[in-house]
Order: structure tokens, then sequence, then C-alpha cells
């Protein structure tokens, strides 16, 4: 049987997955369905500091998906690839309120699975504050959080626009946590690894690097962002690549366990970024869209599929694409073995190729579309396009 169980600073996790710090996770209800899902913790919604009290109000609405219902098949079938846009900062609760219930919510889930408060503060005396609280509650864990994506824009120095001050705040927070913690950081830097390595440094058991973009949409009839005319959280799936580029870089430099999680969609993503060095991995839209549930079914299948492939565990296959990455100056350049070639038996002349063939190398004959090896770049564009999955590399 596949162990799935890590541990992290003497605290075990029964599996890696993470319930992220959002709607999901704003009460204890909420942070015992997460565990009851399937999930090994939940991270609940960020306390601010009372600098930052204006974000425990939500707009309304506070939602938008971008590209979302107009994936074909939707509902039965759901996108790989969309936006989530929102603009819910913390949690609703004040400081008492909330470590009321961070501790009911540990009172619910007992030892079926990982309580973590999540603290945002805007000057030290915030920071102390909350974490002075913190200490005297039934958490297991306790994060802290330096990555709101548009707390600059809210008037208040956190979140990442308060990177400069992370080494400073951790190492005083370091002083008084009773509590295993990591610290989330914002991807919104010149170099996440930079700041994750101060992170280790000032202390912390574990940094947490799933945190969202800002961004904004508009409508053009209108000329106004939507749907709160503001910059807010920019998720979703698309953004997978970016957090596993941030993930396999900082593995390859920290001696601290990883939290991964930007963009975690299904439980293969979950696989590749243990792969790249994660040590738990966190999902917010994945359970917004999905429902809590899916934390369970995400267990299962990377159960199979760890024990169809010989793994016994999840240390197994931890770090194990890393000696796979390689530079950009290291990939092979204009390799000569490789040609296109497009199956005429799946080709439908269907044209799309065409459109896509900056080289002119492609004509469409009666019997099907036909490369040209001589004026082929062999760039794969053809390939990608192709709704019948005709053009495939070969060796030469």
């Amino acid at each position: 049987m596949v162990d799935l169980s890590t541990e992290i600073a003497g605290v075990k996790f029964k599996n890696p997955i993470v319930v992220a710090s959002a709607t999901p996770t704003m009460n204890a209800k909420g942070m015992k369905k997460g565990i009851d899902g399937g999930a090994g913790a939940v991270i609940a919604k960020s306390l601010f500091g009372e600098s930052g009290k204006l974000g425990r109000q939500f707009p309304r609405p506070r939602f938008k998906l971008i590209d979302y219902r107009e994936y074909p098949g939707y509902p039965e079938k759901l996108p790989h690839s969309f936006t989530l846009r929102s603009l819910e900062e913390c949690s609703s609760f004040d400081y008492e309120t909330y470590m009321k219930d961070i501790n009911k919510a540990k009172d619910l889930i007992g030892d079926s699975g990982i309580v973590i408060a999540s603290l945002s503060g805007a000057t030290m005396d915030e920071w102390l504050t909350m974490v002075k609280m913190v200490n005297e509650t039934k958490a297991d864990w306790v994060e802290l959080n330096n990555s709101c994506p548009f707390a600059a824009d809210m008037g208040i120095c956190m979140g990442a626009g308060a990177v400069d001050m992370t080494y400073q705040f951790v190492k005083a927070c370091k002083e008084v946590i009773k509590k295993p913690f990591s610290v989330k950081i914002t991807p919104q830097t010149n170099d996440p690894v930079k700041i994750a390595k101060q992170v280790e440094q000032a202390g912390a058991n574990a940094v947490n690097m799933s945190a969202r973009l800002s961004g904004l949409s508009l409508d053009i009839e209108t000329a106004k962002p939507t749907p709160f005319g503001a910059i807010g959280g920019w998720g979703g799936p698309y953004l997978l690549g970016y957090g596993l580029k941030m993930v396999g870089q900082a593995a390859k430099e920290l001696k601290i366990p990883i939290i991964a999680g930007l963009g975690t969609w299904e439980w293969q993503d979950i696989i590749r970024y243990i792969m790249m060095g994660a040590t738990l991995v966190q999902s917010g839209a994945g359970i917004m869209m999905q429902g809590y549930k899916i934390s369970g079914k995400w267990q299962e299948q990377m159960s199979a599929w760890m024990e169809a492939k010989g793994y016994k565990s999840i240390n197994d296959i931890r770090g194990l694409a890393l000696p796979n990455m390689v530079k950009t100056a290291e990939v092979p350049r204009k390799p000569t073995n490789i040609a296109m070639v497009i199956d005429t038996a799946k080709c439908t002349r269907c044209g799309v190729c065409l459109r896509s063939c900056f080289y002119d190398a492609i004509t469409l004959t009666k019997a099907g579309a036909v490369v040209n090896p001589k004026a082929c770049d062999v760039c794969g564009m053809c390939s990608e396009v192709c709704p019948s999955y005709a053009p495939h590399l070969i060796n030469k």
C-alpha cells in the first residue's frame, strides 16, 4: 500500500493535499468539510491586522471566472485552463473571533487532519500581537502570510507590497512563536527564490510558494474593470507552469520544505509539484470549482498511479524531476535527426495547419496535408494546432 503521509517539523500530514486559504476555509465548518473531503490539512482564511481590517468586508460580487463556462461540454467537462478573478482579502473575523474559530475547527477535526492558522500583518506590533494570540490556540501549524497580491492597492504595507520586510518580520516572529510555522511569499517579485532563502535564514520551518498574482479584466463596452473596478487576485490552473518553475528553482537552493500549489487543478499537478521538490501541495481554485470531495478522489488516483509505477511513498518521487531540469542555454539547438510528417490517414484536410505554418512548408493535396522537408523548420506548431493529431515527429 502506498504511503502518502509526510512530516515537517514533527507535524505529520496524512497526505500532501492542503485546502488553501480561501472561501472554503473561511470558518471551522468549512475546514471540517475540507478534511472530511480527503485533504491532509486546511489553511484558515488569513487574519489581517487592524491596518487591513477593510478586507474583512467583502465586495459583492467578489468572484469572476474567465474562460470557464465557455468550455465545450461544460458542466460535465471542466476546463484545464481558466482564470479565477477575485477580491477576497482576508477572514471576516476580528482577532478574538478568529482564534475561537481556530479552536472550534481543531475540536471538530481532531486527529483527522492538520489545522493551520494564517496571519498577515502590516506592522511589527500587528505581527507580534497575532502571533502571541495564536500561540494560545489549538492550531497545529501557523502560516505567516506575506503574499496578498493587492494589499498595496489597499494602501497598506503588507503582502506583495512589503516584500522588503520579509526577513525582518519573520525573524521577529520566530522569537515569539511557539508552533511550527511557514511563510507564504509572493510570486510578484523579481526573485522569489531570494525571498524564500531569506525566509529560511530567518528560521521558518517551511516556505509557502503558492500565492496568486494580481490583475484585472476589462469590459470594453463600458471601459470599466470588471466586476469591481479594481485590481485583485488573479489565479487558476493556467498558472501551474509558473508555480512549477518557482518550486523547482527554490528546491535546488533551499534546505527547508516547500509548500506549493499555484494552479493545482488535478491529481497529476500534485505529483508534478512533488517531483519538483514540494512537500505539501495546496489547492484553492481546484477545491472551489470541484468541491471538497475532490481531495479524496485525488488521493485515490495518486495512490493508484504510484502503486502501478512501483512507488511506495511520497519520498520516492520528491524531487525526482530536478536532475532533469536543464538551463535554457543547454537545450539542444537545431537538431538534424528529426523531421515532421503528417499521417494522411488521420488528416481531414481542414487546413488549420496551413494558417499556422510560417515557413510555407505544408501543401494541402487530395490525399491530405503534406510537409516539404526542405522548407519545414520542425517548429512543431502544426502538430499542436491539428485537431486530428495528424502531424508527428519521426527520427530520420
